[in-house]
């Protein structure tokens, strides 16, 4: 594991043993990035060409991997809490304050060229359980949460467990995403999400 007087920008906390960062020195960007781990083998991947700024990494658990794009800028928190799950989060992809939560042996997968706003949670899980008054059967069991390719999602939106969103769509702003979409080139938005326009897609660009 990398030492905290060996790169600029990053601090680290590790408790545990045979935790692995794979990232190259001189062309990653590390400003006030924190890295916690309690826990052994972990393994964090960051791509070329990636931008991390504000930004706390925290792992509680052990045989977990978080793997970050090339050319990807992130600012926010990312929380693996559990056993053999991952984050993937895909190349050139933005973030400007995102919360992940990955728990309960479920994955968070985000794709290529995405681009996601401020105040924006994606979460496998909602930490507390939901029973059945008359059975006791736990109502709101933990999904993986994947995200296409291309998407924009834009401010103050939750992304819930069991949310898919297909390549290139576009999800409003505070909109809540609480199961899977099929169709790609969608606008999805409100709360509960549901699919508003199609046949759309999106530039970061203003034309």
């Amino acid at each position: 594991m990398i030492l905290q007087e060996e790169i600029k920008g990053l601090t680290t906390k590790i408790y545990g043993t045979n935790n692995d960062m794979d990232f190259s020195k001189d062309k990653t960007t590390f400003r006030n990035v924190d890295l916690k781990i309690t826990g052994s083998n972990n393994k964090i991947i960051i791509g070329e060409g990636a931008k991390l700024q504000n930004l706390l990494i925290h792992i509680r658990g052990s045989n977990n991997i978080i793997s970050i794009g090339k050319e990807t800028e992130i600012i926010g928190h990312i929380l693996l809490k559990g056993k053999r799950q991952s984050i993937t989060v895909g190349n050139r992809t933005t973030f400007k304050n995102v919360y992940l939560l990955s728990q309960e042996g479920k994955d968070i997968e985000i794709g290529e060229n995405c681009m996601f706003s401020y105040d924006i949670a994606v979460r496998t899980t909602d930490a507390h359980s939901v029973m059945d008054l008359e059975t006791n059967e736990r109502l709101n069991n933990a999904k993986d949460v994947k995200v296409g390719n291309h998407v924009w999602v834009a401010a103050s939106v939750l992304l819930s467990k069991g949310a898919i969103i297909p390549d290139d769509c576009i999800v409003g702003a505070r909109s809540v995403v609480t199961k899977p979409f099929e169709e790609p080139h969608c606008t999805i938005a409100g709360s509960p999400a549901k699919v508003v326009k199609k046949g759309v897609t999106w530039s970061r660009e203003r034309l």
